[in-house]
């Protein structure tokens, strides 16, 4: 399925689906969470639930990687979570 992101606020944005589904995307900072030197770090939150982590490391061929963190009873899974860091375009 395709999802729509759209910014938010403060550096986040909401993904939405075409069935209704709903994923808010929050920048994070790097600092005081032990991932220093990461680029970008945003977590995925589903219903007030932490669901992924997508972050970028700093170097001249920046690796991205998408970490799943939710449950298998939810409407949203990995290949969602790969969806949407395909369309963040980090």
């Amino acid at each position: 399925m395709n999802w729509d992101i759209k910014s938010w606020m403060c550096g986040g944005f909401r993904a939405t689906r075409e069935d209704g589904e709903m994923v808010f995307i929050y920048k994070r900072p790097d600092w005081g969470t032990g991932l220093a030197g990461l680029r970008r770090f945003y977590e995925l939150r589903s219903r007030g639930v932490l669901v992924g982590r997508i972050s970028a490391e700093s170097s001249w061929r920046p690796l991205v990687t998408a970490q799943w963190l939710g449950e298998t009873d939810r409407r949203l899974n990995e290949a969602d979570l790969l969806e949407i860091t395909a369309a963040l375009k980090l």
